[in-house]
């Protein structure tokens, strides 16, 4: 039987997030592939519980607090934004949740030598927060470039992103850029991110067969509510998020499309999701890389996948025999 021990959640900055439609932005550290359509609401909490699975969930009370069961374990601090929803959630408690959140804790569940806790910052600062060594732990969906993988280590893969096509019900449902192209249709999505830049694009290369992008500033929320009545045509949103979104908002009228897998290479370089650590604390990364790899061969990363996306988005077992960097 593996071991369980405490988490505990210790939210420090409160922030509201702006929503970033879709992907995020290229080139910069302080920039990422998914959406924040929340607020982080002002709260301090510490916690400690965990299901019947073995893997902690961030629940407890504001104010309620448990002492680690090895008081002379390290601390380890891990920094997000508190956003996006389904990876990361700010419960109304203040409690933290979300598949990159119960992963994480599912990890140090099994590493007795370490007490974690999370503290709640602007993006920007999670990864200078990393460098500085203020933190010792980025989790916030985050994706693999070149220029982050010169500063940071990345752990193995504990998420694979897949995007699809978001249309009212009952429209033809599309199966390609060219499909929509062809068929002269609107699209919403934000200057700059990855899935518009796509889409840009494509319409470099068929000037007879473009999409039309209406740019907009708007979340994923107001993304689907146009879709449904009929603003715009169509939309290019991870698929993770556009389930939660449908949940949570009881979008009764849409239908969904995978993007084909060469379309996705499009969109971003790499479909993966990592925890980022500082250049210097690789004995850290390889301790969670080992039960990350464990938590793959025993089906918890499937199990907590389908949790929040009703699929099974755990990374292909190959990924996990050797890091990215």
């Amino acid at each position: 039987m593996k071991k369980t021990k405490g988490i505990a959640v210790l939210i420090t900055t409160v922030l509201t997030l702006t929503a970033l439609s879709g992907c995020g932005k290229n080139a910069s550290a302080g920039t990422e592939k998914t959406t924040a359509d929340s607020s982080v609401q002002n709260s301090t909490v510490q916690s400690s519980a965990a299901n019947e699975s073995g893997t902690s969930d961030t629940t407890a009370t504001a104010g309620s607090s448990v002492l680690p069961k090895n008081a002379d374990a390290t601390t380890i601090i891990a920094a997000t934004s508190g956003a996006p929803n389904p990876y990361i959630i700010q419960n109304s408690d203040g409690s933290l949740g979300g598949y990159d959140i119960e992963v994480l804790n599912a990890v140090f569940d099994r590493l007795p030598q370490y007490n974690l806790k999370y503290t709640v910052t602007e993006f920007g600062s999670v990864l200078t927060g990393i460098t500085s060594g203020q933190f010792q732990i980025a989790v916030n969906n985050l994706s693999y470039n070149k220029d982050r993988a010169a500063s940071y280590l990345y752990s193995f893969p504990y998420d694979k992103v897949s995007y699809v096509f978001v249309q009212k019900k009952d429209a033809t449902p599309i199966t390609s850029l060219s499909d929509a192209g062809s068929k002269k249709l609107v699209m919403e999505g934000d200057a700059g991110v990855n899935v518009t830049n796509a889409v840009e694009n494509y319409n470099k290369s068929n000037p007879d067969a473009q999409i039309k992008i209406n740019y907009t500033e708007a979340g994923t929320q107001i993304t689907l509510q146009h879709i449904e009545d009929g603003t715009t045509d169509f939309g290019i949103i991870d698929k993770a998020m556009y389930v939660s979104y449908v949940k949570t908002y009881g979008f009764n009228d849409l239908q969904s499309n995978d993007v084909p897998a060469d379309e996705q290479a499009g969109i971003t370089d790499d479909l993966y999701s990592y925890f980022l650590f500082a250049q210097d604390n690789d004995a850290l990364r390889q301790d969670v890389d080992t039960v990350l790899k464990e938590l793959k061969t025993d089906g918890t990363l499937t199990k907590i996948a389908e949790k929040y996306y009703s699929s099974d988005q755990a990374p292909e077992a190959d990924k996990y025999e050797k890091t990215i960097n």
